[in-house]
């Protein structure tokens, strides 16, 4: 009986190692497609736009309206239009690696039908513009918002404790951030999801800062970071 057991223990420790290798073999392929779809859309932003989305708090104003309250209304919409204005202005004052176009988040179906005939995008003070026509044949866009839990982490491999038992030491190791929401400036794709590392695709905003200047560094810090990714992999 011991003899038979024994060679049923080895067995399952080789398959332990095998699905082990298997799922890193896997894991690594799936790290391999992320870079190489991470480089074709840096180089494709490069050589096209980038489309950052301005939110209206459209429908929060609405209701605020149609309950009577016209006084927190008008405050909601004069804070969220000073907020677009700085959101303009740093990308206009930091901002270099690509075109940058402005749309207000109520054409976001246009933009994601790509129906650009349909979208007025603003000029630099945030008023429709039609003369500014979208030429770019590819895109990205972009948002200052909130991270979603794909930002949080991803699974990278399996790794073992020290002097641990193969089949319960195992440790899963992971890479990206901890937290599952941040308040950051997003980088999406057309439909206007998250993309994931290793594309630079977020950057982080310090509430404690200013608005003015948490903005600006944002834009700054997400603008060198794309020069830097893309020089690494032209």
């Amino acid at each position: 009986m011991s003899k038979y057991f024994t060679a049923l223990l080895a067995f399952l420790f080789a398959f332990t190692v095998y699905a082990n290798d298997a799922a890193g073999s896997v894991n690594k392929e799936n790290r391999k497609q992320q870079k190489i779809r991470a480089i074709e859309q840096i180089r494709q932003l490069k050589d096209g736009a980038l489309l950052v989305r301005l939110h209206t708090r459209e429908n929060s104003i609405t209701a605020l309206r149609n309950s009577g309250n016209d006084q927190m209304a008008g405050e909601l919409e004069s804070v969220q239009r000073e907020y677009n204005r700085g959101i303009v202005k740093a990308f206009n004052a930091e901002f270099d690696f690509c075109t940058v176009y402005f749309f207000y988040s109520n054409q976001s179906e246009s933009i994601l039908n790509k129906q650009f005939d349909d979208v007025v995008f603003l000029n630099a003070q945030l008023l429709p513009d039609t003369s500014v026509t979208f030429e770019a044949g590819t895109y990205l866009t972009a948002e200052f918002g909130t991270t979603g839990t794909d930002t949080a982490k991803h699974f990278s491999h399996y790794s073992y404790k020290p002097g641990s038992n193969p089949n319960t030491g195992r440790v899963k190791n992971y890479y990206g951030s901890s937290k599952m929401e941040i308040s950051a400036l997003i980088i999406k794709n057309e439909q206007f999801v998250q993309l994931l590392r290793p594309f630079p695709y977020y950057v982080r905003i310090y509430e404690s800062l200013p608005f003015e200047r948490s903005t600006e560094k944002a834009v700054r810090k997400m603008n060198r970071k794309l020069h830097g990714f893309y020089n690494k992999n032209h």
